[in-house]
């Protein structure tokens, strides 16, 4: 399905789903399979650039959304028979040999026009490997600020196009000691870097390469110093946390082994 189109799969009685007018076409699709999902008691949260565009604010989308090509999103993996019915009732294909292989922590779906459906079971498996079943139910439609945020800066070997989420995530979303609208629940993030020194490494990094970016993603001084501001906070919270004794000790290796794995390639 291409950007802005509003075909979307039918209802198990044929009929179409109508994505709210200024919703991008994938932000609709996938506030739908979460409504589909919630109306048979399998919760479900949209994960990744979408989320973080349903999260943002107008000034933020205009400045920094962008094209969705797919839908990303966490379930928990008891529910995953459950959320296949969902989803085949709702006339999405399985991608049945991946999902035969890797279907204990990842499903794969296809919308009309071959649009992408990735969904992760309880784990997050990527550069890191992170819970997200845990807080799953935290928030209503997408996953808490705080994982949203974890999801993107594990990235080891990350791109402008995850840097500008990383930014847009935090435009509107001020870091503290709690979950909400406009929130960035900082616990979460400190407990995650605290536990791995290889996840702490990455998310620093990552974090120091959006404050490097700022200058290129965002026009507005006022903007700019409020993203910066933000980022500077998540990075204290980090750093600050006490530190786990097999954070210590794989610290004292360093970056001489690599601290990262290297996510399987899903063709889109």
């Amino acid at each position: 399905m291409t950007e802005g189109s509003t075909a979307a799969p039918g209802t198990p009685n044929g009929a179409s789903r109508v994505p709210h007018s200024h919703d991008p076409a994938m932000v609709a699709e996938g506030r739908a399979i979460v409504a589909a999902a919630a109306a048979r008691s399998v919760p479900v949260r949209l994960v990744g650039g979408v989320a973080i565009w349903l999260r943002g604010s107008a000034a933020s989308r205009a400045a920094l959304g962008r094209g969705y090509p797919d839908v990303d999103l966490v379930a928990h993996k008891r529910q995953s028979r459950a959320l296949r019915s969902v989803l085949e009732d709702e006339g999405f294909q399985p991608e049945r040999v991946f999902n035969a292989t890797h279907g204990a922590r990842r499903l794969l779906y296809h919308g009309p026009g071959g649009w992408q459906v990735d969904i992760f079971l309880d784990t997050f498996q990527m550069s890191h490997t992170l819970d997200l079943g845990t807080r799953l139910e935290a928030e209503a439609e997408t996953l808490a600020a705080a994982e949203l945020l974890l999801t993107k800066v594990q990235i080891a070997e990350i791109n402008a196009k995850d840097l500008s989420d990383v930014a847009m995530l935090l435009w509107d979303h001020e870091p503290g000691d709690a979950d909400g609208q406009g929130r960035l629940n900082l616990a979460p993030v400190a407990a995650n870097c605290a536990a791995d020194w290889g996840l702490y490494t990455t998310v620093t990094d990552n974090l120091a390469a959006c404050a490097d970016l700022l200058d290129d993603l965002v026009a507005g001084a006022a903007d700019r110093e409020r993203i910066a501001r933000r980022i500077a906070a998540v990075t204290e919270a980090v750093t600050a946390a006490p530190k786990s004794l097999p954070w210590q000790l794989r610290a004292r290796v360093g970056r001489r082994i690599r601290w990262y794995q290297l996510p399987e390639e899903v063709t889109r």
